[in-house]
């Protein structure tokens, strides 16, 4: 069953200076994707765009049902934004309050109910839990993505959309969030994974997307023999 459906997208900040141009993707529930390109290639701006930072754009893309182009109202955007969740590479988070009260006031925005012994749990199994209780400008730079990242998680958006995630966190909580990835899509969600690091879309990844020369170029199915550096390359045209 479909989950996002991306077509025709071209996407720009400047009218004379288009970054993506008619892109097309298809993305299924239950997966993981990771979105892949070199630095410059337009990935945090496809990203911006599906979340609604960028509004400067042709071409549509739905999400759980609901279509949206450059002229879908603000209502149904409203409406949209409890269908994703996005975690950004550096988080900006508010700043004065402790993280578990982050995580609290992110469920009332979705309108969802926070279930503190569930915080509890996942923040034992991330290592968090001597930090849940600090102001979060008290939090390094990979604690802070760990309050993103169980903010998602939490939250069960049927869209999960992280940039760079693992920027910042230490070796055992890769591990466990790999396992929690696993578990979110056996739950019927979606994640879209942009990063820049083969090895990582190779392990955490079901499918990689390709984004080279405004376009996504193509879409491979990630299995343990898949030669995805040789693929990679193949696309955008040099070793």
């Amino acid at each position: 069953m479909s989950m996002l459906d991306i077509h025709a997208l071209s996407v720009w900040y400047e009218q004379d200076n288009v970054i993506l141009e008619n892109v097309d993707l298809h993305l299924e529930k239950g997966a993981v994707y990771g979105l892949l390109g070199v630095n410059g290639a337009g990935k945090t701006t496809l990203i911006n765009t599906l979340t609604g930072v960028n509004r400067n754009f042709s071409g549509s893309f739905k999400l759980c049902g609901i279509e949206v182009n450059a002229k879908t109202p603000l209502k149904t955007l409203d409406q949209l934004k409890t269908n994703r969740y996005f975690a950004a590479d550096y988080p900006l988070l508010f700043t004065e309050i402790t993280a578990k009260e982050y995580v609290s006031f992110v469920h009332s925005l979705y309108q969802k109910e926070f279930h503190e012994q569930q915080y509890v749990s996942l923040a034992e199994e991330f290592h968090f839990s001597q930090y849940t209780n600090r102001r979060i400008s008290e939090l390094s730079l990979g604690n802070r993505q760990k309050v993103v990242l169980l903010t998602g998680l939490l939250l069960r958006a049927p869209l999960f959309i992280l940039d760079e995630p693992l920027v910042g966190l230490d070796v055992e909580s890769i591990e466990v969030f790999y396992e929690k990835m696993q578990e979110y899509c056996k739950s019927g969600g979606t994640i879209l994974f942009s990063s820049h690091l083969l090895d990582v879309v190779k392990r955490f990844c079901h499918y990689a997307a390709i984004l080279h020369d405004k376009q996504i170029r193509k879409l491979i199915p990630i299995k343990d023999d898949t030669d995805l550096r040789r693929e990679f390359f193949e696309v955008i045209g040099h070793e």
